[in-house]
């Protein structure tokens, strides 16, 4: 598929300037955003929401969100999200499992063989709920730490309670979920991870594409149940990829048998608001897509957030809405992607869907603070 770039500079945009939706672009691929079920009730956000064919729960299937007490599992809300998907005609995926992080106290406090049971038990209880819904999980989620291969360390695992207390946690987490679902994919979901640059405010590379890919390898390697890599992408305006180094990222998953998916992208603007910087953001949207369109093995793209408004990250206007959920030029970069790869397979010389000008968004702020990152 040969990629044109339209970006032209122009007024801001709005649905009306589309032929055709995200949703129709995308056609059988999956092309999917992070909905949270407090802003179902909100007619312009589930607009928006609906011009995805794919949702996956922000926070609502997380262990945090099924299992606050222990033993007792609460599926109110992650039910909710997935009757929702369904409601709307989309397929739905679930996230995530096994995760360091923004746990509960009784979970974060439990040692050895009573976090060990309790890691099988909470996989065993959600998987069977969900058994023939869901098809796709992120099983472990963030597992490594922040360096990037090295000849002595091809990856490095991350000190968390959870490889304290269970050292083999991550295994014992893929193959219970594969003892309870053969037919579900699992996933493992990392940052850092998709090919290009990662600096922190000190300046340092935090880069872990080497480090995945090496884990990754290690747990087929050793026998353990493993069918894809989700590459989250939260990138920057100052640090990304380009599209060959993801096309390459994705080339040696591929190589060994793997899925590769963009689970959770979002492109932060750094620094005073220009059109030509929503316009650098259409276009890394765009190429993060054409990325994945060109690669056999990705099968699925992904936004963390609908709008500017839901984003978890509170400044930098990541997604492709803005706070009022008006499409942004990263919006219609993304649609003549979608229409140019599905013309292009189609060979459809003759087809009447065109391509859009995609439009700058010129009400820009004078300027923005900058915050410290909340990862």
């Amino acid at each position: 598929m040969k990629f044109t770039s339209l970006l032209t500079l122009s007024a801001s945009a709005t649905f009306a300037l589309a032929d055709v939706t995200l949703r129709e672009a995308a056609k059988d691929f999956l092309f999917g955003v992070a909905g949270n079920t407090n802003r179902f009730n909100n007619d312009t956000y589930m607009e928006a929401l609906s011009q995805f064919n794919y949702m996956v729960a922000e926070n609502g299937c997380k262990l945090s969100g099924i299992q606050a007490e222990e033993g007792v599992f609460d599926f109110t809300d992650c039910d909710a999200h997935y009757e929702k998907a369904l409601e709307l005609g989309m397929k739905f995926r679930g996230h995530c499992l096994i995760w360091h992080n923004y746990q509960p106290e009784w979970f974060q406090n439990l040692k050895g063989e009573d976090l060990k049971n309790a890691i099988i038990n909470h996989i065993t209880t959600v998987l069977t709920h969900y058994k023939g819904k869901i098809d796709t999980w992120d099983i472990v989620n963030e597992a490594l730490a922040d360096v990037d291969a090295t000849e002595e360390n091809p990856f490095v695992l991350r000190d968390s309670f959870l490889l304290q207390e269970v050292p083999d946690y991550i295994d014992i987490a893929f193959k219970t979920a594969r003892e309870i679902d053969p037919n579900l994919k699992l996933f493992y979901n990392e940052y850092y991870n998709e090919g290009g640059p990662h600096y922190n405010w000190f300046g340092q590379n935090l880069k872990k594409s080497n480090a995945t890919f090496n884990f990754a390898k290690d747990l087929l390697d050793r026998g353990v149940p493993l069918d894809g890599v989700g590459l989250q992408y939260h990138i920057q305006s100052t640090s990304y990829p380009t599209y060959d180094q993801v096309m390459e990222v994705m080339a040696k998953y591929a190589e060994i048998g793997l899925e590769v998916q963009i689970t959770e992208i979002d492109v932060r603007l750094d620094g005073k608001l220009t059109p030509e910087l929503y316009e650098l953001q259409a276009r890394l949207y765009a190429e993060a897509l054409k990325a994945c369109l060109d690669s056999s093995n990705c099968t699925a793209f992904l936004i963390w957030g609908v709008s500017d408004f839901d984003s978890w990250i509170s400044y930098g206007h990541p997604t492709i809405f803005d706070e009022n959920y008006a499409p942004k030029s990263a919006y219609y970069s993304l649609l003549n992607v979608l229409k140019e790869y599905n013309n292009s397979e189609n060979d459809s010389n003759d087809s009447d869907d065109e391509m859009i000008e995609i439009e700058s968004d010129t009400a820009v702020e004078e300027n923005e603070d900058s915050e410290s990152d909340s990862n």
